[in-house]
């Protein structure tokens, strides 16, 4: 009993490697599945997707931002913008902090 239980974990540690192979995106293509926390450098964003939709002007655009050491994903709806552009990103540390600090209040009692 005790040499077939060793067997299947060793079969175990030599298959998982492989799975995790498998799962590999073989193109350059990025989803929320396959993006990890060092595939973001601090202050910037990583653009998942990006699509126009019906509306001249406007695109419809997924993007990963981190956020004290975890993921923020927006779901944006407007007019296309570049991704390194200093304003979106000090947009983006103020809305992270609030969320972090949950500061969305911002009248004066």
């Amino acid at each position: 009993m005790i040499k077939k239980m060793g067997a299947f974990i060793i079969l175990a540690f030599l298959v998982v490697p492989f799975a995790s192979l498998a799962q590999t995106p073989a193109g350059p293509a990025r989803s929320v599945e396959s993006l990890n926390v060092t595939d973001i450098a601090d202050d910037s964003i990583v653009v998942l997707s990006k699509e126009e939709t019906g509306v001249p002007g406007y695109v419809h655009q997924k993007y990963a931002y981190l956020c004290f050491g975890e993921f923020k994903l927006v779901d944006y709806y407007g007019s296309p913008f570049d991704s390194n552009d200093q304003n979106i990103l000090r947009f983006e540390r103020q809305m992270c902090s609030r969320q972090q600090n949950n500061d969305y209040d911002s009248s004066s009692d």
